[in-house]
């Protein structure tokens, strides 16, 4: 996965930094962060039908959790997790 890595990952390196500036323009979704290649891998792995759910689902839980209060003005290509709780809600919501 390739992301602009900076000096603020630590000694041993940790995760990369992703610029927020470099994003995709989904409709009606202003808080999801992911770039275009981030986009388009999901895409691949999950289909249009499904990966339209979960950022829908996601944008959600942003706007209304305190949880996701934390998570706002991020990268969030970690919540889309095959076994995570965000793809299993998509799959069951209809």
């Amino acid at each position: 996965m390739c992301g602009e890595i900076s000096a603020e990952n630590g000694k041993k390196g940790g995760r990369p930094k992703y610029n927020n500036k470099i994003r995709i323009d989904i409709p009606n979704v202003n808080l999801v962060i992911l770039t275009p290649e981030q986009y388009g891998s999901l895409i691949e792995k999950y289909g249009y039908e499904l990966l339209h759910k979960a950022v829908l689902i996601l944008e959600s839980w942003l706007k209304t959790s305190p949880q996701g209060e934390k998570y706002r003005g991020r990268n969030n290509y970690a919540h889309f997790r095959a076994d995570g709780w965000l793809i299993n809600s998509a799959k069951t919501k209809n």
